[in-house]
């Protein structure tokens, strides 16, 4: 078990050995004055009378010099133990970190400024009462829940909680130390909490995580579309020399041949695997691309008759252009792929009925708006974002969607690879997506591209 913590451990032996010396002092003082002055009182006066009124008067001189050398000796002590006091005083109230101290019983018998802050009262008004008489009985069980296991324990006991400072309204995390405290005797005089603001320190450990985990999935993401893009050059190769050796046949054979119709399965296949190779490829930014400075209004216009064929008679496509849109670079296929991917799978998110609203505007970042979009700069951006009320995705879906073959649809009905693609050229015309999703409420899709220059 730790060692108790007394308060003044030393305080008693102080105190003995002060009153001891006080009362030698006025022994001393007290015998040399009886002795000296009778003997010359005895010398002097010799009439019975006189030596009687003398006597009385060498008493009352004894009172007055022993009152005012015990009037001296208790001001030096208690000036001494004041200004002790108020060195203690200024020492706790100077701590910026919360500090009280409370009975067995809970109540409290005193603290500092910064903890009349957190209840909104003053010491004066706080001594003497409970936690339930400032914050919710549940907040109350909490503390004396701590309290009491710190006195069982018979040492210092750590927690967090999160509490609400009365004088502001403000939230904050409380790392809390509370300690029992003891007299010379072992007993329990109460238990000493100090509490300190841990919120901003909390903050920055959560942000490094998140950056830490938006590391791991740019490293991850980066050494899959590594691999992706040899896997997809070798693959290419491949289905080249399939193709060809497809359309070949099917050059030399006649119409009427019951074959043809297999070898062009075979190149219906080998076409369709050449579109799966692109996305990768798209994927892996290693796809030939011809950025050029173009205004996204005037592109995303152009597509509107493809894009609502697309989406299909029973989804209401809205079309909501950002004006006086400034200019981003980038090819113009790829935004043709970017879109195209975006509303199939906002499509495909809907069931029955719903609508998908596609929306540009200018957006000039600051610093702390790149905290939350990794590798993007502040200044100047456009965003392009796709909204729908389709069925959304819970937290542990979002983080998954841009990983390669990673898809929520059937089997048969998708690659997992058209997201990664989105993602692939987003990074590649050194941008950044952002995705807002809960299930039953839609999924909003954010691109922010730099400004052309």
């Amino acid at each position: 078990m730790p060692e108790r913590i007394q308060i003044h451990p030393n305080a008693p032996v102080s105190a003995t050995g002060g009153a001891v010396r006080v009362v030698l002092l006025y022994a001393g003082f007290s015998g040399l004055w009886i002795l000296l002055s009778d003997r010359a009182v005895g010398a002097l006066v010799r009439d019975h009378d006189l030596m009687t009124r003398v006597s009385i008067a060498k008493g009352w001189v004894f009172v007055a010099v022993t009152a005012a050398m015990l009037f001296f000796m208790v001001r030096r002590l208690v000036r001494n133990v004041a200004s002790r006091e108020a060195k203690l005083q200024t020492l706790i109230h100077a701590i910026p970190d919360l500090v009280w101290l409370k009975n067995g019983e809970g109540v409290y018998l005193g603290c500092n400024r910064a903890f009349e802050r957190f209840f909104g009262a003053p010491e004066a008004e706080i001594i003497g009462k409970t936690d339930y008489d400032f914050v919710t009985k549940e907040l109350a069980d909490f503390f004396r829940q701590k309290d009491r296991e710190a006195i069982e324990a018979g040492g210092t006991r750590e927690n967090e909680e999160w509490v609400t400072v009365a004088e502001t309204g403000q939230a904050m995390l409380l790392e809390t130390l509370k300690t029992p405290m003891y007299d010379d005797r072992g007993n329990l005089i109460g238990v000493l909490g100090i509490g300190r603001d841990i919120t901003e320190h909390q903050k920055l450990v959560d942000e490094r995580g998140r950056l830490q985990a938006q590391l791991n999935q740019s490293q991850k993401m980066e050494l899959v579309g590594r691999f992706a893009g040899g896997v997809a050059h070798d693959y290419n190769n491949m289905l080249g020399v399939i193709l060809a050796n497809a359309d070949l046949a099917l050059y030399q054979m006649g119409q009427d041949r019951p074959e043809r119709k297999h070898l062009e399965e075979i190149a219906r296949a080998a076409r369709h695997s050449a579109d799966l190779t692109r996305q990768l490829l798209g994927f892996a930014r290693q796809q030939p691309v011809d950025p050029r400075p173009m205004d996204l209004n005037e592109a995303v216009s152009g597509m509107l008759n493809v894009l609502g064929r697309l989406v299909g008679p029973d989804v209401r496509l809205t079309w909501l252009p950002g004006t006086g849109l400034w200019k981003v670079r980038m090819d113009p296929t790829q935004l043709d792929q970017m879109l195209t991917n975006l509303l199939v799978n906002a499509r495909d998110a809907i069931a029955g009925t719903g609508f998908i609203e596609v929306a540009t505007e200018n957006l000039t970042l600051t610093p702390g708006d790149c905290l939350s979009l990794s590798d993007l700069k502040p200044g100047d951006h456009v965003c392009l974002s796709v909204v729908d009320n389709g069925s959304g995705m819970p937290p542990d879906l979002v983080a998954r969607i841009f990983e390669p073959f990673f898809t929520t649809k059937p089997a048969g009905k998708g690659t997992g690879l058209g997201l990664a693609m989105v993602h692939g050229v987003v990074k590649q015309n050194q941008g950044a997506i952002q995705v807002e999703s809960e299930p039953g409420r839609g999924t909003c899709f954010r691109i922010f591209l730099p400004r052309a220059l």
